[in-house]
């Protein structure tokens, strides 16, 4: 299978050029392995001799995640690179924060992925940057934990952003950090998404999949009294901003939709990602469409929005009776699903 059809050859090749570059022998200390959503490079550095812990911001595959990683000292850190400006700067602090002195930290990810222009979003936390190899369209960076760190934001806290989303029925503060989907605006699917739900009666237990900073679930608490509400993500820094901003909610760290027993749910909402790293992966959302009927009550609802190319009527028809486009506009489609056909 060539790179174009194979989403992980970022995470294998820019891991697999890491190992490449280091001793087959470990020195003394520990590693933070952090963000890599790949075993392969803390179990190699593991049978190489190395103390391992790993960190990760995401429940991926069920893995444990925290919003800040453990306290160290470090020896050193290997970052798989985040994949986006704003989390790489977070991720940096977060690493000097918990590096020894005079520490290690070494970033690695694919060309395509801006690997070559991370400098500036190391400072003022690194210095002394190079490139320690190149191979594989990836590269592996390296750098020093600067000895002065006045300017370290070395605490969850210290990112925290309130913004303001500029639409009517939240509140005008909301809070956010960044990596968080859609960090410091209300993305257009979202804001078809609101304008499009429909009405759910009182007492309603409605799960906002795929929460984020906790926008949908927070403006249906606003608009709809009395419903029960859930908040799910795979991402852990996301959940901290929806339990500031969606208090009394009950909050779900995870990689897909839960078991029945945390149920059921008489209606589920989403935005819901579709991409893993670079790459658009639509099996994602077609994993949640056929997976809600065995999650909702017999007459429970899905309410999502989609890009319009995304062809969802045919997986939205096997999976329930009735199929409505509730909204759309140029770019997205809102998409309602009622009457789970549950598996027999």
């Amino acid at each position: 299978m060539g790179r174009r059809g194979d989403p992980d050859w970022r995470d294998r090749a820019s891991g697999e050029l890491l190992l490449g570059l280091l001793p087959a022998r470990a020195a003394e200390g520990v590693v933070l392995v952090a963000g890599d959503p790949r075993p392969e490079v803390a179990q190699a550095l593991g049978a190489r001799g190395w103390k391992v812990v790993t960190w990760s911001r995401r429940a991926l595959g069920g893995r444990v995640a925290t919003p800040w990683p453990p306290a160290g000292p470090f020896a050193w850190v290997a970052l798989r690179l985040p994949r986006d400006k704003g989390e790489l700067r977070m991720t940096a602090h977060a690493s000097a924060s918990v590096l020894a002195p005079g520490g290690i930290l070494r970033v690695f990810g694919a060309k395509d992925e801006g690997i070559g222009a991370i400098g500036r979003s190391l400072e003022p936390c690194f210095s002394d940057l190079r490139v320690l190899g190149v191979g594989g369209h990836c590269r592996v960076v390296e750098a020093r934990r600067a000895s002065a760190t006045g300017e370290l934001k070395g605490t969850l806290e210290a990112w925290r952003e309130a913004v303001d989303t500029g639409f009517r029925g939240l509140p005008a503060s909301w809070a956010s950090y960044p990596g968080v989907f859609a960090h410091g605006r209300l993305d257009p699917g979202t804001r078809l998404l609101l304008e499009a739900l429909p009405p759910f009666p009182p007492g309603a237990r409605v799960l906002d999949y795929g929460c984020g900073s906790g926008v949908v679930g927070g403006w249906l608490r606003e608009r709809e009294e009395g419903i029960r509400l859930d908040l799910l993500d795979v991402d852990a820094v996301a959940l901290e901003s929806a339990r500031e901003n969606v208090p009394g909610a009950r909050f779900l760290l995870r990689d897909g939709l839960p078991p029945r027993e945390e149920g059921p749910w008489d209606a589920i909402v989403s935005n819901p990602p579709f991409h893993r790293g670079k790459v658009e992966d639509p099996s994602m959302i077609t994993a949640l469409v056929l997976g809600a009927p065995e999650v909702l009550t017999p007459g429970g609802r899905l309410v999502l929005v989609a890009q319009r190319r995304m062809g969802l009527e045919g997986v939205f028809r096997e999976a329930f009776r009735s199929v409505t486009a509730l909204g759309e506009d140029r770019a997205f489609r809102v998409w309602e699903g009622t009457g789970p056909r549950r598996p027999s």
